[in-house]
């Protein structure tokens, strides 16, 4: 599901009756309607981290359909949902999603590894770890911990992302225009096979040139603080519904 404007990819999982929705965006309908088209039930909401240039959809789409939440950076105290634990499951019909946690955006994100009905490795859920041509910004926590940041996803990537398999299909939670990278590629989704090839950030000589390339101080905009509160506490259903006018707002 794209969210034009802020380049935010969403994605609804279903087999048999069961469905996921990995970070969701506020205006749900559009998970709970392909959901009954296709004869799904939501079951599980998976979040990669803590969104900065969004809010985030949880806590609405809990409201609509029960499913249970599942937030990563379980070092922030969320008002809502239960944190994810590295290699946690979830049986979605004949398929299996695994929580991999990739620190380095934030220090607790997660990505999730989709397993095809067979039990082979499919694709992967990436979150701002990994994207098209470019990898996560590492500047959210400050630039005073931005080295050591890039230093924590240097590790997620070639060690627990590249490993999956080149043949895995990378699906990443931004697009070419997101402000959560410098420089994302314009294709919608990639591998991990074309981003050990062409990706530059990965194409770095060693930890230290990665590091370097990527501990850089992005466009911060002001109402990034405000995503990050609201996304701690969750936005209810409730709070998006407009405020009706009365005739005296006219006068």
């Amino acid at each position: 599901i794209e969210s034009e404007g802020i380049a935010h990819y969403s994605y609804i999982i279903g087999d048999g009756r069961e469905a996921a929705v990995i970070d969701p965006r506020l205006d749900c309908d559009v998970y709970v309607e392909k959901a009954h088209f296709e004869g799904l039930h939501i079951r599980h909401i998976l979040e990669t981290h803590r969104h900065e240039d969004f809010v985030l959809g949880s806590v609405a789409l809990n409201e609509r359909t029960g499913a249970e939440i599942w937030h990563a950076d379980d070092q922030w105290n969320y008002g809502y949902g239960s944190a994810v634990r590295d290699g946690q499951t979830w049986k979605i019909g004949r398929l299996k999603l695994e929580a991999i946690h990739s620190p380095g955006h934030t220090p607790g994100s997660m990505s999730y590894l989709l397993y095809d009905p067979d039990g082979y490795p499919w694709m992967v859920f990436t979150g701002d770890a990994l994207f098209a041509g470019d990898v996560g910004r590492v500047d959210f926590m400050g630039m005073d911990r931005a080295p050591e940041m890039a230093g924590y996803l240097y590790d997620t990537i070639f060690t627990r992302l590249l490993p999956l398999g080149d043949g895995v299909i990378v699906c990443p939670a931004h697009g070419p225009g997101s402000v959560c990278a410098g420089d994302i590629g314009e294709r919608m989704w990639t591998t991990i096979g074309l981003e050990r090839l062409s990706n530059p950030k990965i194409l770095a000589a060693d930890r230290d040139e990665f590091i370097s390339l990527t501990a850089k101080k992005l466009a911060y905009p002001p109402y990034f603080r405000q995503m990050e509160k609201l996304n701690l506490e969750g936005v209810s259903f409730c709070d998006t519904l407009p405020v009706p006018l009365s005739v005296h707002d006219f006068t």
